[in-house]
């Protein structure tokens, strides 16, 4: 019985020390380069001439503001720097770890409520990711290694359920390729971190 409680104990007391979320491999960028937790990046596609660049906001629809999030058109765009944070205290990103991804405020006059990628469903192309649109659901995103080394893909788990979907691409009426979730092929994207902002 003692040696029991002793192996329940040390079991507890390991688990305490490494849980298994920031034992877990680091998100590394394009180069296999360990990437910062907190980091700005751009988020370009695995492989280049794959119909479009890297990710960036957009307005699409009857929108007033860019409050989508897509992949650019142009196969030369880097996209826009997000900032990518995982909700554990480290210096890295784990993979499959829980993560924010944002954009710096930037613009004059932005209306936009929240610069955080959130899903919002019932809309005419699925389940879409936005940024500062109002109904979202309730849930989070992770980064998870996708078909090669320094690859990745996003997926997106409600918080209602333990339901999660790819974070892939569809297209709307106007040709704007769209990020969207439950989707059978994931986008998968490469990281290229940017220097810190500098302070001013």
């Amino acid at each position: 019985m003692a040696s029991a409680t002793l192996f329940a104990l040390f079991l507890l007391s390991a688990l305490t020390l490494y849980p298994p979320s920031t034992t877990a491999q680091p998100v590394t960028d394009a180069n296999g380069n360990i990437v910062k937790n907190g980091g700005r990046f751009f988020i370009l596609p695995l492989f280049f001439g794959a119909g479009g660049g890297g990710i960036r906001r957009a307005r699409t629809g009857y929108e007033t503001s860019p409050l989508s999030v897509v992949q650019s058109p142009l196969e030369t765009d880097d996209g826009q720097p997000w900032i990518i944070t995982s909700i554990f205290k480290s210096g890295f990103i784990p993979e499959g770890s829980r993560v924010s991804i944002s954009y710096e405020y930037v613009e004059l006059g932005d209306s936009v409520e929240s610069n955080e990628w959130s899903a919002v469903a019932g809309l005419p192309e699925g389940t879409l990711v936005k940024v500062g649109y109002p109904n979202t659901i309730n849930g989070s995103f992770s980064i998870h290694r996708a078909s090669s080394a320094n690859s990745y893909k996003f997926l997106f788990c409600s918080a209602s359920s333990s339901v999660c979907g790819n974070v892939g691409i569809v297209l709307d009426k106007a040709g704007n390729r769209l990020l969207a979730i439950k989707q059978e092929t994931s986008f998968e994207f490469v990281l290229v971190e940017l220097p810190s902002a500098v302070s001013k």
